[in-house]
């Protein structure tokens, strides 16, 4: 279908993006909003009587004074994933994060993925296929080593296989 927008309370003059939604219609993103925790902090719009409520800031167990971002939400709203910028606990630059609601439905304290899925360069846009358990997200991973190239199809070859620093799509078997 053409898309609609949602209009307020969910879009407003500021920057939201990279939406995701949980089978019970509420929906997680990214706000830019001087009234958030840090640069780049996560909201939910709650879907209560056939609409959505304004955005509710998620507590400092997700969000920090940096940047947290494309926050994905499992179906059953049980698990949160999304990217932190340059945390201390990181691997890299951005690294991908879970946070798991408690019995009183509560979000717990967003703990780091780790290596293999993390690494010193950015990892971000998580997918979970809950079906198949299997993790995707986007990374910038770059093992491009200096060597001689034979012409500039050669070049164009080597930079376009594996990991070359340009944001490719990864997957990872994993049961969260």
């Amino acid at each position: 279908s053409d898309p609609v927008n949602l209009e307020k309370p969910v879009n407003s003059e500021l920057d939201e993006f990279y939406p995701s939604i949980s089978e019970n219609n509420n929906l997680y993103f990214t706000m830019v909003s001087p009234k958030g925790l840090g640069k780049d902090d996560i909201y939910v719009c709650k879907w209560e009587n056939g609409q959505y409520s304004a955005p509710l800031l998620l507590d400092e167990n997700i969000n920090s004074s940096g940047y947290e971002f494309n926050a994905f939400v499992s179906k059953k709203e049980d698990f949160l994933l999304f990217t932190k910028y340059n945390e201390k606990d990181g691997q890299g630059r951005g690294d991908l994060y879970i946070s798991k609601k408690d019995n009183n439905g509560n979000w717990q304290k967003a703990t780091n993925l780790g290596i293999p899925i993390n690494s010193r360069f950015m990892e971000y846009c998580p997918f979970y296929d809950d079906k198949n358990e299997i993790l995707y997200f986007t990374s910038k991973r770059n093992d491009i080593k200096p060597r001689n190239f034979e012409d500039i199809a050669d070049f164009i070859d080597y930079v376009r296989d594996g990991a070359n620093g340009l944001s490719k799509v990864y997957q990872y078997p994993i049961k969260l």
